[in-house]
């Protein structure tokens, strides 16, 4: 499973050692189960379900079962931190002289192979430049995994990940004004290109 290393470590600090080895044990079980619910999907959708959707689920539904009045408080501290981590290494690297035109030009080769048709997402109104990218998601494996693995609560945790991961970089403002898994029409993503 992915990212378990840091998922263990953020349990620790939560609920300690033993009550830790428990959640594990009940999220690998969990896990196991939510995987044979999703058989049979892209290699493209697949990466998306074991880095992110699955070892989330997975452990909200551990912790539903240890301690359920914090379960989602806490799978979200987790998945924001983890997204958080992920955003400020891409800080660090978005600093280094011609990064960002670098960023946005990858951006656009990114956005239609990591989160194109062929992983799960649908999306229209794609526009791409060296100083903008935009797209509208219309469909999103993040939200049909959410519901299909009956935890649709866990959907605008997965939209409010990407505000963790995008929300702060320098010289390139990440925008959204919906969300589909919030009850949008769609997922407006728009990356802007600040400092030409």
């Amino acid at each position: 499973m992915r990212n378990l290393g840091y998922i263990k470590r953020e349990l620790i600090k939560l609920y300690g050692k033993k009550q830790t080895k428990t959640i594990i044990e009940l999220g690998e079980k969990h896990y196991q189960e939510c995987l044979l619910l999703c058989q049979g999907v892209s290699k493209g959708e697949y990466m998306h379900l074991e880095n992110t959707i699955l070892p989330t689920v997975s452990f909200y539904k551990a912790l539903l079962e240890i301690d359920s009045e914090n379960a989602l408080k806490n799978t979200t501290a987790i998945l924001i931190g983890l997204c958080k981590k992920c955003g400020k290494a891409l800080n660090i690297v978005l600093k280094l002289p011609g990064m960002k035109a670098a960023f946005m030009k990858l951006l656009s080769k990114m956005a239609t192979r990591m989160f194109g048709r062929e992983c799960g997402f649908d999306y229209t109104n794609f526009c791409a430049d060296a100083n903008c990218l935009q797209m509208d998601m219309t469909m999103c494996p993040y939200l049909k995994y959410a519901n299909l693995l009956n935890a649709p609560e866990l959907a605008p945790l997965f939209c409010e990940s990407d505000f963790a991961t995008y929300g702060n970089l320098p010289g390139i403002a990440f925008q959204r004004t919906e969300t589909l898994g919030t009850g949008g029409c769609k997922c407006d993503f728009r990356f802007l290109r600040t400092d030409k």
